[in-house]
């Protein structure tokens, strides 16, 4: 057995791109809609991304092209591992991918089998002795892993009294070491990660290579997605079906304390117990392929300018489901929501149509907390979940404790084949196709369209005007070059405010938690009404404040607001159908139903966050410290 071939390799991350493309030219690449189940192989969003292969050909080339698909799920470091010439080989570091192939030339790797992964730091910070790959003692173990191992300190100590040395201050690197003592016991590859993996408390989805296996990958998951595809004379395994599709439409997916062993010539699932598994593949959507930026600078751009399509395939939901959904809402005992992030302001919206129009008591719960409201929940409980990826940990956990207590589970999803998906009694799909940008945003408005179909469905109502939604949104985007000179002028701000009334204010939310996100900005979201209880201490002169104000029974109110705000200094934004001398700045948007005003309202804070991000010369697709979907806790 030869020893491993470690080369190392240190990069910074990139910086941001100015966008150059005329807004005029940006609709054209948009012009077909997604088809009805497009999302069932949108993938779950990861902290870290996943790839391996084996094939009957070289694989350098196609794990690195994967790898940059799903980059958005971590992008601080990455590597790749394959087998040749009898031994391991490794090359890792931290940065960015193209830094990482720039100066190691990851597609030069030999080896028919090969596996690569790229990091969002969980345990042990950015360096690159603690990028993945992470392999045993010996060195005859390669190992990739998103999630956490919750007593690797345990497990290492352990180890390390044993004679284990270990190279990085990752969990992940003791799975490493488990999985060489248990083959050095059983000289079995799916042995080894099987008893391995009993060991091990947390969320993992792990891919193993053996040195002396150079045909063969074990995969193993808990609480964290792992998926394989299949295709004629390859097979893979991934985080996220992204990092394949351009090589096969045909999908596995693992279920929890599954293990399965991986050849060019198929797969074998084994179950928690030990027996076999028989799964066929599910066929998936080619189109899911088309996730490059084509004329735009950025991902997010691409995504904000794809919702004049969106907002209307996510309105393509089976009747019948649809029917069942609504159905079940009338009928629960009690009724809650849970959600996290932006899908947590979509679920706001949902609640303030059930309660004012349906009078239909529910309340909206941050997934991380559900715990503390469990209480509540029995048999004849109803959860309504919202999620783009199906995957976030939080999520999952309000699920697992939900279920637990006999509550019925009801989601709308980006991803068919997620975690949530599977978890739930129905399920409603956003089918706005893959969402690269680490910031949602043709998600959220998806979501908006879907929580209104379940509310018109629930008040026995046939929901209609989508076309026109669909020309208002196109219309709306016709402000970027306005919102993009307020980013400019207000991107050196250290403060920004965002408030609203009533069905509006999850916008106020949801645009400070866009500006946060991506221009790092320190931004408040909050109702109108608050700003006398503390906020309005905060304001000073050219403090910018976005109201957003559009026509209806709350306008009159929330003008006093900023006529209050602009009597302190303040520099008011008005996001509106109306204009008004108190705004410094307006952002007029179009007039459609009332119940699909933020959808319109949005618009503009998206592509105000973005163009502040790009002005301070950061990365709208990868913000810091943050990755697409929270997976672990």
């Amino acid at each position: 057995m030869g020893p491993i071939i470690n080369d190392y390799a240190w990069s910074r991350g990139g910086g941001g791109h100015s966008w150059s493309g005329p807004a005029q030219n940006a609709l054209n690449g948009i012009a077909r809609l997604f088809a009805e189940f497009i999302t069932a192989a949108a993938g779950s969003a990861r902290v870290c991304g996943i790839i391996g292969c084996v094939s009957d050909e070289p694989v350098a080339e196609i794990l690195l092209d994967g790898l940059k698909r799903v980059e958005y799920r971590g992008y601080d470091s990455a590597g790749m591992a394959t087998i040749s010439g009898s031994r391991i080989r490794v090359k890792k570091g931290a940065g960015r991918i193209t830094e990482i192939e720039q100066k190691h030339g990851l597609s030069s790797m030999k080896g028919n089998v090969g596996m690569a992964h790229t990091r969002w730091a969980t345990h042990g910070g950015v360096t690159d002795r603690n990028a993945h790959p992470h392999t045993s003692c010996r060195e005859t173990v390669a190992v990739i892993h998103n999630g956490i191992i919750e007593n690797y300190l345990e497990l290492k100590r352990g180890l390390s009294k044993k004679g284990h040395r270990f190279k990085s201050e990752t969990d992940t690197e003791i799975i490493a070491h488990l999985v060489e003592r248990e083959y050095l016991r059983s000289n079995d590859p799916l042995k080894a990660v099987t008893s391995a993996v009993k060991k091990l408390k947390g969320q993992y989805a792990v891919a193993v290579m053996f040195q002396d296996r150079p045909d063969t990958i074990i995969g193993a998951r808990k609480d964290a997605p792992l998926l394989l595809g299949v295709a004629d004379g390859k097979m893979f395994i991934a985080s996220d079906i992204l990092a394949f599709i351009e090589h096969t439409d045909r999908t596995v997916f693992l279920d929890n304390h599954e293990v399965v062993e991986l050849t060019k010539d198929g797969y074998r699932i084994f179950g928690p117990k030990g027996s076999q598994v028989r799964r066929a593949p599910t066929q998936v959507a080619w189109e899911l392929s088309d996730v490059s930026k084509t004329d735009f600078a950025h991902y997010t751009l691409k995504e904000i300018y794809e919702q004049p399509a969106t907002v209307v395939s996510a309105s393509m939901q089976d009747p019948r489901k649809l029917s069942e959904f609504a159905s079940s809402v009338r009928k629960a005992d009690s009724l809650f929501i849970t959600a996290s992030g932006t899908s947590y302001h979509a679920g706001l919206l949902l609640k303030f149509r059930l309660n004012k129009e349906a009078g239909l008591r529910c309340d909206v719960i941050v997934s991380g907390e559900l715990r503390e409201h469990t209480g509540f929940l029995r048999k004849g409980s109803v959860v309504i979940v919202l999620s783009q990826s199906g995957e976030t940990a939080d999520v999952l956990g309000a699920v697992k404790e939900a279920k637990a207590r006999g509550a019925k589970i009801l989601s709308i999803v980006n991803a068919a084949g997620s975690t949530l998906a599977r978890e739930s009694d129905i399920v409603l799909l956003l089918n706005c196709g893959p969402e690269v940008g680490v910031a949602a945003t043709k998600s959220f408005t998806a979501q908006a369209v879907v929580v209104n179909l379940v509310a018109d469905a629930v008040l026995g109502k046939k929901t209609n005007g989508m076309k026109e939604l669909s020309e208002a949104v196109r219309d709306v985007l016709q402000v970027e070059p306005d919102v993009k000179r307020l980013a400019v002028k207000y991107s050196q701000r250290p403060d920004f405010y965002f408030v609203a009334r009533g069905y509006q204010s999850p916008v106020a939310l949801e645009g400070a938690l866009k500006l946060k996100e991506l221009s790092y900005i320190h931004a408040e979201g909050m109702a109108a009404s608050e700003l006398k209880h503390g906020t309005l201490a905060l304001i000073e002169k050219g403090t910018p404040v976005v109201v957003v104000n559009p026509s209806g029974e709350a306008h009159a109110e929330s003008l006093s607001s900023a006529e209050e705000l602009k009597a302190r200094g303040a520099d008011v934004i008005g996001v509106s159908d109306q204009e008004d001398a108190v705004y410094a700045h307006t952002i007029k948007v179009p007039r459609v139903q009332p119940k699909f005003m933020p959808i319109i309202e949005v618009i503009p804070l998206q592509l105000l966050a973005y163009h502040a991000a790009v002005a301070k010369k950061n990365d709208p697709d990868y913000p810091r410290n943050l990755a697409k979907s929270v997976t672990v806790k």
